[in-house]
């Protein structure tokens, strides 16, 4: 397995980051100041006692955010981001709707929530500052029931709620916001992947770094009550928090091998789980209400977290063997799965059938399960899929775009509607859905890439070059964007005015990169 975060190496007077392939994409990065760097992490305090600033927290998430994506293992499975943001975002309702403290959404620098999943195994999810909490494959193939996924998901979101990050990195005002994501990408990277550990050219500083990352039994409780206050205003089943603890209780029995890396991540105590059950003897719950959804997100993760051709035969058996038992969620996933690897291997029609039977299953269910909360959402995306592979472009976009009524914000649509419109040849469209999406996201390169992409087809040179220019200021690469806004401006054919225009984004840009320079120790400010 790759390594999902950037390997971190510490001296005395620098620290560098290199690629997870240890290429030539190394970088040094100049602390502010000399010496060593300082390892002792205070006792947690209120979550108004931050050392770090709102400001700086956001940076250092964004900093961080942006090196996970960059990694193979960041999962760019648009369904999966859906239902996790869908998920994610009606519990980071609940939070607000309850008034828990940090959850508020006002202010220029309120964290906003964003989920993701990482292409791993393991059990585990993690939170960074900023909002953005990832989880891996792993968590969303074993969770019995969406509420044990909700109970792991609200337990992160009171992690970022009452700053546990920022409270426990005590790190000095003058210290670099570059260097504290370094920091933190090194300890997330031995966090998640034990094995790393073995691998990187890290000193003894940065492993006690590590150590006092790792979450005290304070911090876990805290979440704790904050993750079951959000559950239980959520609708979903309470006992799903202790029914994950009593599964990582079990685990935590076991050799540290085998260990899963939530264990690790997150001390586990016989209290917290005994805290559980007793904040819920008083609750009301019945059977775990799951949706159709989480049923077939687990067969995405399943696929996402294969390791290569070689285990394909082994996924293929696994659904089949889903499909062959007497149970009709595993013959839905089943079905399901054998539909993604037919669409992965071009074969069209067999996808086509094999969706057909899914969805058939899934109505089956819905009658004899009133409980289940019915949703066609992934049998439609998926169709879209197929047919815009089909070469049904006209048909796609009408129908992506009555979909996207009901779910604006659904990435998996926004990707299949953009690809529909470029494939017939439909670059008005595009663009003005785009003028749009680059307004209101202006920080996911995604969609400046689409947008650069469009004015490559419409041979409009300076435009392009300007679109890739803000796809790398979304990426944090500055100098690149200011290059290719070079070249934009010094093309022949631009009016004076769009010359201009680009020539002042270019200036705006190297004063970002300036003081990005100043803040890295990299450059003096000027007097």
């Amino acid at each position: 397995m790759q390594l999902l975060y950037p390997i971190v190496a510490y001296s005395q007077n620098q620290v560098t980051i290199q690629s997870p392939n240890n290429t030539a994409d190394s970088k040094i990065i100049e602390p502010a100041l000399g010496g060593t760097l300082p390892i002792q992490l205070p006792d947690l305090g209120d979550n108004s006692s931050s050392n770090l600033s709102e400001v700086d927290e956001k940076r250092i998430g964004e900093k961080i955010i942006r090196a996970i994506k960059k990694d193979p293992d960041y999962s760019n499975n648009w369904l999966i981001y859906d239902y996790l943001n869908q998920l994610g975002q009606n519990l980071v309702a609940s939070a607000r709707s309850q008034k828990i403290s940090g959850a508020d959404a006002s202010g220029p620098f309120a964290p906003e929530f964003e989920f993701f999943a990482v292409k791993d195994k393991t059990i585990n999810a993690f939170a960074l500052p900023g909002g953005y909490i990832g989880v891996h494959t792993g968590l969303l193939t074993l969770s019995e029931n969406e509420s044990e996924l909700a109970s792991v998901l609200g337990h992160e979101i009171g992690h970022v709620t009452q700053k546990h990050i920022a409270r426990g990195v005590g790190f000095g005002k003058e210290s670099s916001t570059l260097i504290l994501a370094a920091m933190l990408l090194a300890a997330l990277a031995v966090k998640n992947n034990p094995n790393a550990a073995q691998g990187l050219a890290v000193g003894g500083q940065a492993l006690a770094i590590q150590n006092q990352l790792a979450y005290t039994r304070d911090a876990e409780r805290e979440a704790d009550r904050i993750g079951f206050l959000i559950l239980q205003a959520s609708g979903l089943d309470v006992s799903g928090m202790p029914g994950f603890f009593q599964k990582m209780q079990k685990a935590n029995s076991i050799s540290d091998s085998g260990v899963p890396a939530y264990v690790r991540t997150h001390p586990q105590s016989f209290e917290r789980a005994a805290d559980m059950q007793n904040r819920i003897r008083n609750q009301a719950s019945g059977k775990p209400n799951s949706s159709l959804e989480f049923y077939l997100v687990q067969t995405l993760a399943k696929i996402e977290q294969q390791g290569g051709p070689s285990e394909l035969v082994e996924t293929k058996q696994y659904f089949q063997e889903q499909i062959n038992s007497n149970v009709l969620i595993k013959n839905m996933q089943g079905y399901f799965g054998l539909t993604i690897l037919a669409l992965a291997e071009k074969k069209n029609q067999e996808a086509m059938t094999l969706l057909k039977k899914s969805r058939d299953v899934a109505n089956k269910i819905e009658l004899t399960n009133p409980q289940l909360k019915k949703s066609s959402y992934f049998f439609d995306v998926t169709g879209l899929q197929i047919n815009l592979q089909m070469g049904n472009f006209n048909q796609v976009s009408n129908n992506a775009l009555s979909l996207l009524k009901l779910r604006p914000n659904s990435k998996s649509l926004n990707v299949i509607y953009l690809e529909s419109l470029l494939a017939s040849g439909n670059m008005k469209g595009a663009l003005t859905w785009l003028d749009g999406k680059t307004k209101v996201d202006k920080t996911d390169s995604l969609w400046w890439n689409y947008l650069a992409r469009t004015y490559e087809q419409e041979n409009k040179a300076a435009l392009y070059h300007a679109a890739v220019a803000e796809k790398y200021v979304a990426e944090g690469a500055l100098p690149a964007a200011i290059m290719q806004l070079k070249i934009a401006s010094e093309l022949n054919g631009n009016s004076f005015y769009q010359a201009s225009e680009f020539e002042a984004r270019k200036r705006q840009i190297e004063q970002l990169y300036r003081e990005e320079m100043i803040e890295n120790g990299r450059l003096e400010r000027r007097p």
